[in-house]
């Protein structure tokens, strides 16, 4: 499976975590495309676990299957841990004020949102869902002091589709946390990617019954409250990509949620998606490897377009004060005068002491490497045809003509391709 990336002269044909010695034991050898990472699995009640394994018919590989027997010794501990938790906390968590509407990060994926959400997180009076909370939401409150310090070692220092770092600490897509609380989303697809997309309606409700609906909110209230505890009423700023095709819903749920939207050049936007996938897709497959030439690049491609469809016939239902819109390009240029505009636009204050942070976060980041991709004429082609309404009003038109017309490059491999140094697998998609 291409994954468009275009792989530096001095890199090609050195051995990496993703182009591996051949193996001697072909029938045991996990794809793990980006590097090893815990199943996300290890997060889920019992019963949740088992329906996930019925959905994929228990399909399991070989290969897979140490790993997840591991889950049997682990995951039956969160229904207990869950059980103490809700003694302790949930009268606290129905209880807690939501006085402070939280802010939303939401774009299509690799759109530049995971750095909107870390400059978000280093302001002192904001919070924001963490790694540890989003994998182990049933029992966070109880657990979050200890069980990371024991547990540190299972996750990478770098995602797979670049070299941001990650940890239980990070800031995390709330996504995850629904995922292991057993409700609809389309990253159940990570399971058992060999059957293709699954639950692809959760993205926008389109299609998924009324009470399947109030079902997904209830949770993800449940799910919001606790967090507002555990974080002392801050205001929480939640970065899912997927939330731009939920406008309608997060508005009735949040009337006065503030909503910070991201574009950017979807021929850079597409091929990154692509290669996101594919890591998260090899690594927490509970088959492997995960088989995803007959239909990664359709279903990426239709992802987008119904996400930014959905998000088009939503958006007058928040204020003009409410919804920053701005694109990626734009924001990159100074990330820190685009956040003062954010914070004036949205009336969040407080960007005084915000400020600082921001700036050390980013000096810290200044050697961050954007990776580059080249895909086939045709597919580029496709991806400005059925993506024109959102490249015409974002304003890319201009680029992508010139991308079009200009001379193809010659085709580099597509199998095997070495990563860039210190590029592992990990969760965070934005």
């Amino acid at each position: 499976m291409p994954d468009y990336e275009v792989v530096p002269d001095e890199e090609a044909g050195k051995i990496t975590r993703r182009r591996q010695a051949k193996p001697r034991l072909p029938t045991l050898t996990i794809e793990r495309y980006g590097g090893r990472l815990i199943y996300f699995w290890f997060g889920m009640r019992f019963g949740d676990l088992m329906k996930l394994f019925k959905r994929g018919r228990f399909s399991f590989t070989l290969n897979c299957i140490p790993d997840t027997l591991l889950l049997f010794v682990w995951v039956p501990w969160n229904s207990m841990l869950y059980w103490i938790s809700e003694a302790k906390y949930k009268k606290r968590a129905e209880a807690v004020k939501l006085d402070r509407p939280p802010v939303f990060v939401i774009g299509h994926w690799r759109t530049g949102t995971t750095l909107l959400h870390d400059l978000f997180s280093v302001d002192p009076n904001l919070a924001y869902p963490t790694t540890y909370e989003c994998f182990f939401p049933h029992h966070f409150l109880l657990t979050e002091g200890t069980l990371p310090k024991v547990m540190k070692g299972l996750l990478p220092k770098k995602r797979p589709q670049d070299d941001v770092p990650v940890g239980f600490d990070r800031p995390q897509e709330e996504e995850f946390g629904m995922m292991m609380l057993g409700q609809g989303t389309p990253y159940i697809t990570c399971a058992w990617p060999r059957l293709g997309p699954a639950m692809s309606d959760y993205l926008d409700f389109k299609g998924v019954p009324e009470a399947g609906r109030k079902k997904w909110a209830d949770a993800y209230m449940w799910l919001f409250r606790r967090l507002v505890l555990k974080h002392g009423g801050k205001r929480l700023v939640m970065k899912t990509p997927a939330n731009a095709a939920r406008l309608k819903l997060l508005h009735e749920l949040f009337p006065d949620a503030r909503f910070v939207y991201l574009a950017r050049n979807p021929l850079n936007v597409f091929p990154s998606t692509v290669k996101l996938w594919r890591a998260l897709y090899s690594v927490q497959g509970l088959h492997n490897p995960p088989n995803l030439d007959p239909w990664l690049d359709d279903y990426v491609l239709d992802m987008f377009a119904r996400l930014t469809e959905a998000y088009e016939e939503d958006r007058h239902l928040i204020p003009d004060d409410r919804l920053v819109e701005l694109r990626y390009e734009d924001f990159v240029k100074d990330p820190v005068a685009s956040m003062r505009d954010i914070y004036r636009r949205l009336g969040l204050g407080g960007f005084e002491s915000a400020e600082a942070p921001m700036r050390d976060f980013l000096t810290e980041r200044s050697e961050h490497q954007v990776s580059s991709y080249e895909m086939p004429l045709p597919l580029k082609r496709k991806i400005v045809e059925r993506l024109k309404p959102y490249i015409d009003r974002f304003g890319y038109r201009e680029k992508v003509e010139k991308v079009l017309a200009a001379k193809p490059k010659p085709a580099a491999p597509t199998t095997n391709r070495p990563s860039r140094p210190g590029t592992r697998a990990s969760a965070q998609c934005g």
